[in-house]
């Protein structure tokens, strides 16, 4: 299974078979700008794509969104961790351009009745919001109706951050 951390940096994950981020280090077998595209990388090859606090630096989102349908194979899935938009970490780093909120990747679904920022298909296999132990309050509040938390709730009792898994459609 052919896997790829995306900006893994000197930290590549231990199920990645590659590596992809700016600068050269261990673990890194494409050293390329990702904010360049297209990325060095063929076409259909990976089985699945680790996102792991990455996507926030990126300037377009929805560009990196199909580069990633394009370096996957079909079926493939890509791994996306996120702060939350609500918890201080988003706005803690100053490299940060975006924030996500648990119905951000829905324009990448067709999950809603939202327009679709691309012709790429995804199908949302799983999205969770992280929580620490300690907020069980904002978890409970979460899982009754992630709308209505998020808009009254998260900034209270903020989720640590997003995951979400998306399967590439072609």
């Amino acid at each position: 299974m052919e896997i790829l951390d995306l900006g893994c940096g000197e930290g590549r994950d231990p199920r990645a078979t590659a590596g992809i981020d700016m600068r050269p280090a261990p673990g890194v077998d494409y050293v390329h700008n990702l904010e360049q595209f297209p990325w060095p990388v063929p076409g259909g090859r990976f089985d699945r794509v680790i996102c792991r606090d990455i996507l926030e630096h990126l300037d377009d989102v929805p560009r990196t969104m199909e580069e990633l349908h394009r370096i996957c194979k079909p079926g493939g899935r890509i791994e996306v961790w996120t702060p939350h938009y609500a918890h201080p970490n988003s706005f803690h780093d100053p490299t940060h351009k975006y924030h996500f909120s648990f119905g951000t990747f829905d324009y990448f679904t067709g999950d809603r009745a939202y327009p679709r920022y691309s012709t790429c298909r995804f199908r949302m296999v799983e999205k969770r919001m992280l929580f620490d132990g300690h907020e069980v309050l904002g978890r409970l509040l979460a899982r009754v109706n992630t709308r209505h938390y998020e808009k009254h709730y998260a900034h209270l009792f903020p989720p640590r951050g997003l995951f979400f898994e998306l399967e590439v459609i072609k």
